[in-house]
């Protein structure tokens, strides 16, 4: 067979095993505790990102000094 054919079925067969992970659930899912873990997240991720920054700003101080 073609290579592009084989890569077409593969490509095809990912996208049909895809859509049966994303099938609808029923019932309720209770999502409250990752909505709660949001908040917590987000601040450990501006933290890290804070100090990133703080860090490259230090070292172009000291190489502009």
């Amino acid at each position: 067979m073609n290579k592009h054919i084989l890569r077409g079925l593969l490509a095809v067969g990912a996208l049909v095993s895809a859509g049966g992970a994303m099938a609808q659930t029923t019932g309720t899912v209770d999502t409250s505790a990752i909505t709660a873990a949001g908040t917590t997240v987000a601040t450990v991720g501006a933290a890290v990102f804070a100090v990133y920054v703080g860090i490259k700003v230090w070292a172009w101080v000291r190489r502009a000094l």
